[in-house]
């Protein structure tokens, strides 16, 4: 039974990552939503609360907590919080990282600084230690199979 949803969204709307070349014409949906329509900020909790109600469907008993362009302080506390409440049944921690780089072959995501001039790298082992088990993890990111790699 997962009785935890992080949703941590990473998609600085209307800036494209400095490592992904977008083709004309290219995917734009987040959620089945255009992000490009509205207001950025607008936009992000559009996306983080459709990808909350789908979760829903599944697990509507579950405990949701959306971090929209965090920091790695942000995440941490999440995960900790999370795991905390969840004592020792399952959470799951689901990063969409559309807006940021991809992940390095270092094990590594990534967020943003407090002020979102810098993109920061966010550790699995990390990310991992602070989720505690048991623990899935949806990691919805171009390359995500470098993080199985590691």
């Amino acid at each position: 039974k997962t009785v935890s949803v992080a949703l941590v969204l990473c998609l600085n709307v209307g800036v494209d990552p400095p490592d992904v070349v977008k083709p004309e014409p290219c995917a734009r949906l987040e959620c089945w939503l255009n992000p490009l329509g509205i207001p950025p900020q607008k936009a992000l909790d559009a996306i983080g609360k459709t990808l909350q109600s789908q979760y829903m469907r599944w697990q509507p008993r579950a405990r949701y907590k959306l971090c929209c362009d965090p920091c790695v302080e942000d995440v941490k506390k999440l995960c900790i919080n999370l795991r905390r409440t969840a004592k020792d049944e399952r959470v799951l921690f689901h990063y969409n990282g559309h807006g940021v780089p991809r992940p390095t072959k270092n094990g590594e995501i990534w967020v943003f600084n407090k002020n979102y001039t810098q993109y920061i790298p966010l550790s699995i082992y990390d990310l991992q230690t602070w989720m505690g088990s048991p623990a899935i993890y949806v990691f919805d990111c171009s390359s995500a199979g470098i993080i199985i790699n590691v």
